[in-house]
């Protein structure tokens, strides 16, 4: 039977070729690797009984071979080629500690078919009348389903788009969509059953025939709506808008001085006070806090800031502090104390404010009830906010808690908060001791298993090293089998995938978090920087955009905005952004030297520099040297710009990035012979880099002019392109070929070039101040570039 089986069978509607490694589904194909085929052609021939993971491991990988987490992460593919969930299975069913089992019995190619005939009833010989026609048609159906779906799906939109933040666009034109679509699926309907002039009868079972009518009433719905959506956006974009609310901005300038709303459905839980200042109060304080900001976070309607922003404040903050910072409407704090096996807990609910409390109680129980009082507070906290909170806030998410073993979870706590320090291959090599020693204890703590996934994600940003990314999915893989609804895990498998250029897999990754929960600020602000990288920037910035104020207090989603119009060149409009940030926090180092970078970019020095001077004062980094040497580079001040870029050296020493700029800097000042071995240095380390991400089109671009400029003219020439096509909305891909141009002899081409990258947004200010384009400066259509007031005044 296996070999049978190896030139193809169905499961249900699901076509497996083993010999090519295919799986097709009405949504597409997909391939499904060989090892986790031969998992499945052993299911296969063994349809409907319990086939042991030992059995399993035996015949796949060899006696002696392959581990439990191979196994799980080959069944997860197998699942994930057929659209199957562990949690409700429709193929392959988990037992635990037992084995699995295919639910499904397969069907060879050749005994499947799906074919119809044409009628050969004789009481079908003569027309049917137009209602009979209806009827066989399936028209009927395909009408009373579609009002009934698209009247669900406004519905829906109405509630759920004004949670998610969306534009009141996004609203009407679901509706308009919806009433577009009911024509065109009458209409399919109509033609999906026209075969040579007649209607079609299938000679099949009344079951079947009922099942297969319903399946063309699917296909004329979904296809409706698919066709609806594409002419509403055509019509919308090419024809006359719909109407739309103006978006109004909360700043009218770029400055730091700005102010942002505070939501009256918002809250921060602050680190709490460990009294006895033991380190097994502090594991169980962290933890506290940590749980009750997961469980208040999946609350409907209810804005929680993250656990990073609320920890920016001291226990038992002033409130007028917090409201500053964090932009909530209400705070909890309290203090953690244990004795014994005794362990003592108070909670305030206070108003940012006045700083009054709305709730205040002490929970003075044994130890083994942390979990108990957890929950106790959470409904407390929620029951506490009913009057001032809208009506979806009224109950707890049904989710249940996770309770698992009090032993196993202290030692998983202590892997987070190691996980939470400064960032270390070392830190990383104990988190991971820690998640395993929980593991040790309990064998399926998913949440352990998802903390490892998040450490070796972690670590393989820091060593690029790809035998972390095998741990990291084998992690992540048991974790979801565990539990699939983690949506942390998914984050963490998109940014994996993000950084290692499978940009698909990781769209898919954070579509599915964001499925579970839809205010995870870290999977929207992954997907759109993969939107960014797939060259679809409108919903780029759509996914960002639904990020801000999902977290109040959170900055992260205003720099990931600014940074994505920076990308684009909107440099002011990046500044705006930024600001935010700095706003929020006024000693964010990374907010500062982001905001200094794009008013320098802008040309606007005066408030670059001492935002620069700020942003090293705060936390000394290797980005914002970087950058302060190049504006030193721009202003003429050689000396000055080969300190900074020699002190962002002494901090990243990898970056290629400063060593390309000191070359500039370097061959600029004459030093050509130091300026060969920077660049030759900076070659080496991008070509590294794109090993591992041979699709990171910034890299390339730097790897394009390091070439250039050591005298690799064609090599360059190719790469720019190849960059520029990954990429065609960056200015600074046009602005490195016109310098590649330029420094191959060939001026028309770079003024071409430099006029892409100013009409894309590169800041003519810098093109006038870039000593490489000093020979074009007396060039009528280089001066036209850059504006004549321009060019005089730089």
């Amino acid at each position: 039977m296996h070999a049978d089986l190896l030139h193809g069978f169905h499961l249900g509607e699901v076509l497996i070729e083993p010999l090519k490694g295919q799986v097709t589904r009405s949504a597409g194909v997909r391939h499904l690797p060989p090892t986790a085929m031969d998992v499945l052609l052993c299911l296969a021939g063994r349809a409907g009984e319990v086939v042991s993971r030992e059995t399993l491991l035996a015949e796949v990988w060899g006696e002696g071979h392959g581990s439990s987490e191979s196994l799980s992460h080959a069944v997860s593919e197998i699942r994930h080629a057929l659209d199957d969930h562990a949690e409700n299975p429709t193929f392959i069913q988990t037992l635990p500690k037992r084995g699995y089992r295919l639910v499904v019995e397969p069907s060879f190619v050749a005994d499947h078919t799906t074919s119809t005939v044409l009628a050969l009833d004789p009481r079908l010989e003569s027309d049917p009348g137009f209602f009979d026609n209806l009827k066989q048609r399936g028209v009927i159906e395909t009408g009373l389903a579609y009002l009934i779906f698209g009247w669900l799906l406004i519905q829906v939109a109405d509630i759920v788009f004004a949670q998610l933040h969306l534009p009141s666009w996004a609203g009407t034109f679901v509706t308009v969509f919806v009433i577009a679509g009911f024509p065109i699926a009458i209409v399919l309907s109509w033609y999906l059953e026209f075969r040579d002039g007649r209607a079609v009868v299938h000679e099949v079972a009344p079951q079947d025939a009922q099942r297969q009518r319903f399946t063309r009433t699917y296909i004329s719905v979904i296809a409706a709506l698919a066709m609806a959506s594409v002419l509403v956006f055509i019509y919308d974009r090419f024809v006359t808008p719909l109407p739309t609310e103006a978006v109004v901005s909360p700043v009218a300038t770029a400055g730091i001085d700005v102010e942002l709303p505070i939501a009256e459905n918002s809250i921060a839980v602050l680190p709490f006070v460990n009294v006895d200042q033991s380190a097994e109060t502090q594991i169980f304080t962290n933890g506290f806090v940590d749980d009750i900001i997961n469980r208040l976070a999946l609350v409907p309607g209810l804005l929680v800031s993250s656990r990073g922003d609320a920890f920016t404040l001291a226990p038992n903050s002033a409130s007028a502090d917090v409201r500053k910072r964090l932009r909530v409407a209400r705070y909890l704090e309290g203090s953690v104390e244990i004795a014994g096996d005794r362990m003592r807990i108070i909670v305030q609910l206070i108003d940012s404010s006045d700083g009054f409390h709305i709730m205040s109680r002490t929970f003075d129980r044994p130890v083994e009830d942390f979990f108990d009082i957890r929950d106790e507070v959470t409904e407390l906290t929620v029951a506490s906010l009913r009057v001032t909170l809208p009506e979806a806030t009224q109950a707890l998410s049904a989710m249940p808690a996770a309770r698992p073993d009090l032993d196993a979870y202290v030692l998983y706590r202590h892997g987070v908060d190691v996980s939470r320090l400064p960032q270390s291959m070392e830190t990383i090599a104990e988190a991971i001791n820690w998640f395993d020693a929980a593991l040790g204890v309990d064998p399926d703590f998913a949440a352990a298993l998802a903390g490892k996934c998040n450490v070796y994600a972690t670590g393989y940003r820091l060593s690029d090293s790809p035998d972390y990314i095998a741990a990291a999915e084998q992690a992540c893989a048991r974790a979801l089998e565990l539990n699939p609804n983690l949506d942390v895990v998914h984050t963490a498998l998109g940014d994996l995938y993000r950084m290692t250029g499978e940009y698909e897999r990781s769209a898919t990754a954070y579509t599915r978090a964001l499925s579970i929960n839809p205010k995870s600020v870290d999977s929207l602000m992954g997907l759109g920087e993969v939107y960014r990288l797939q060259q679809h920037p409108d919903e780029a910035m759509e996914a960002l955009r639904q990020a801000i104020g999902l977290q109040p207090g959170n900055w992260s989603p205003y720099n990931a905005l600014g940074v994505f119009y920076y990308r684009q060149g909107e440099f002011l409009k990046a500044a705006e952004q930024f600001a935010y940030v700095v706003a929020l926090d006024q000693d964010n180092m990374r907010g500062q030297a982001n905001l200094a970078t794009a008013y320098m970019l802008a040309g606007d020095f005066a408030r670059a520099a001492p935002a620069f001077e700020r942003a090293i004062e705060i936390q000394p980094q290797a980005n914002t040297w970087i950058n302060l040497g190049l504006m030193y580079y721009y202003l003429g001040r050689s000396d000055d710009a080969v300190a900074a870029m020699q002190n962002a050296l002494a901090l990243a020493p990898n970056d290629h990035l400063a060593w390309s700029n000191l070359g500039d800097i370097l061959w600029q000042a004459g030093r050509f012979d130091e300026a060969n071995d920077a660049f030759a240095r900076a070659l080496e380390l991008a070509s590294a880099e794109l090993e591992i991400n041979p699709n990171n089109p910034n890299v390339i671009m730097d790897l394009a002019w390091a070439k250039a400029m050591l005298g690799e003219q064609q090599a360059a020439d190719y790469d720019i392109e190849r960059a520029i096509v990954m990429s065609p909305d960056d200015p600074y891909g046009y602005y490195i070929k016109g310098l590649i141009e330029l420094r191959g002899g060939d001026e028309d081409a770079a003024l071409d070039a430099l006029e892409g990258a100013a009409a894309k947004g590169y800041g003519v200010v810098m093109l006038a101040a870039e000593p490489h384009l000093a020979s074009l400066r007396d060039n009528p259509r280089f001066r036209a570039i850059i504006g004549e007031p321009l060019a005089r005044d730089h």
